[in-house]
């Protein structure tokens, strides 16, 4: 039998003993990233008819034949689109728009691979007339939320409800956050309600400045505005020329970022539009971290969430119905996300 080596093992030097350690220690940052993300996710409705509201297309007898398959593919899509978004973290928040209730997001949440995240959600019912609503997901470990609330727009007795917009405290890795999901309204019947979405943002925009004599200052508003970065109501809602160092340089829309005319969210009438945007505060600004294909757009599109329509001059958003037609994509939009440092 052969016999073991009994020689003792050599003594590592000082040097060498440390470099061995700190390479078994885990890398610790001096900034903590996190990623926000929002997303229009095209008609998210439980395939079952709501009396009290107009959800009549979307249920199984509908003119779209809304099945419990089809909304169960979608959701499944839906998760698969926020975990792809990187592979070593998830969003710490996902804001939403197009949502019908808490039965939905309770089965993105609680039915999808999404369960394993522990994902929660924060959800208001509004007055919108289909039924259709803003939320927010978060989740807990990441984002600890402090406060939310529905902010609901003056509307003439002439105009028909809308979507309420959602406002959310709360800390975000070390820093206290102040969070605004938005579903303007839509520019149906003319751009008739061109004037309510200005009144919709500048409402965001008193109630940021309120806040911010309070000595809040880390403000993210993202939403679907229905109207691009450079649109009167967006620019004169938010006040985004004026000199006032509250309203005006305050909030910074970073979808004015993207020049090149073929990148947008949204698609309509061969026309790339930028109706998915991101406004910050100037320190929320000073934190974004760029990295990955988002780098100047904050656009997400991997390629499953484009269509395959070889017709198209640009990347399209595969969607979930063109028309009246099924296409069995995720959404009519693409998301956008952005990074942020969120240590002190």
């Amino acid at each position: 039998m052969k016999a073991f080596n009994k020689t003792k093992p050599k003594k590592l030097s000082r040097l060498k003993h440390l470099s061995l350690l700190l390479c078994m220690m885990p890398i610790i940052t001096d900034a903590q990233e996190e990623i926000i993300m929002f997303h229009n996710v095209e008609n998210l409705f439980y395939p079952q008819n709501d009396p009290q509201t107009l959800d009549d297309d979307f249920t199984v007898e509908g003119k779209k034949h809304w099945t419990y398959k089809k909304y169960n593919a979608k959701l499944n899509a839906l998760a698969k689109t926020y975990i792809s978004v990187d592979s070593a973290k998830m969003p710490a928040v996902i804001g939403l728009c197009e949502i019908e209730n808490d039965t939905v997001l309770d089965a993105l949440v609680h039915s999808t691979p999404l369960r394993k995240t522990g994902y929660k959600y924060i959800h208001y019912s509004s007055r919108d007339i289909r039924g259709i609503d803003v939320a927010l997901l978060y989740n807990p470990a990441k984002f600890k939320i402090m406060d939310s609330y529905p902010l609901s727009p003056v509307i003439r007795k002439d105009m028909e409800p809308t979507r309420d917009v959602l406002y959310v405290r709360g800390l975000l890795g070390e820093i206290s956050v102040n969070l605004y999901v938005v579903h303007a309204p839509s520019r149906r019947e003319h751009n008739a309600k061109k004037e309510l979405r200005k009144d919709i943002f500048h409402m965001i925009c008193s109630h940021v400045d309120s806040l911010s004599t309070q000595g809040e200052s880390n403000f993210i508003v993202m939403g679907d505005m229905n109207d691009n970065p450079a649109d009167e109501a967006v620019e004169q809602g938010f006040n985004l020329k004026s000199n006032d160092t509250l309203n005006g340089s305050y909030l910074h829309n970073l979808m004015l970022n993207n020049k090149d005319k073929s990148v947008g969210s949204y698609f309509f009438n061969g026309k790339v539009l930028n109706f998915d945007q991101f406004l910050v505060s100037s320190p929320i600004k000073d934190r974004l971290v760029f990295s990955g294909n988002c780098n100047e757009t904050f656009v997400y599109k991997p390629k499953f969430l484009i269509s395959q329509d070889r017709s198209a001059r640009y990347d399209v958003p595969f969607s979930t119905y063109r028309g009246m037609k099924y296409e069995g994509g995720v959404s009519d939009h693409f998301p956008i996300l952005m990074r942020i440092k969120v240590g002190k």
